[in-house]
């Protein structure tokens, strides 16, 4: 093998590498978006079910009404909301601690150090 071709396969190779890390990078940027779009779109959900506490609570303590047609049906303004955001309304059926803050609430490793944990109490012996 010459020089020559060995050159052009380490040119295609590098080529092939770079456009593969870009892709990578690309779709990663997207999902960060949807994230934030995510997020917005929960920010807009407190700010509006401020104006609906009837319905806020009844949701809160059941995350699926936001699929139950009587009870939207009762609540068209909360219909009405949601119908625009699917993904709002995915997410408070499927992961309700996103959305109203309940995620990790038995962690502790950033605020309780009285537990009988070693892991984080190194400096007991």
């Amino acid at each position: 093998m010459n020089t020559q071709t060995l050159n052009h396969r380490i040119l295609y190779a590098t080529a092939l590498f770079l456009a593969g890390a870009f892709l990578i990078l690309t779709s990663e940027s997207y999902a960060w978006s949807d994230q934030r779009q995510l997020s917005s779109q929960i920010a807009e959900y407190h700010g509006f079910m401020r104006e609906h506490p009837k319905a806020s609570t009844q949701i809160r303590e059941n995350p699926q009404l936001v699929y139950d047609g009587k009870f939207l049906k009762s609540h068209p303004e909360v219909n009405h909301f949601l119908k625009g955001r699917p993904e709002l309304r995915q997410e408070i059926a499927r992961r309700p601690g996103q959305v109203f803050g309940w995620n990790n609430r038995n962690d502790y490793r950033y605020g309780r150090y009285d537990r009988d944990d070693r892991r984080f109490g190194w400096w007991r012996h």
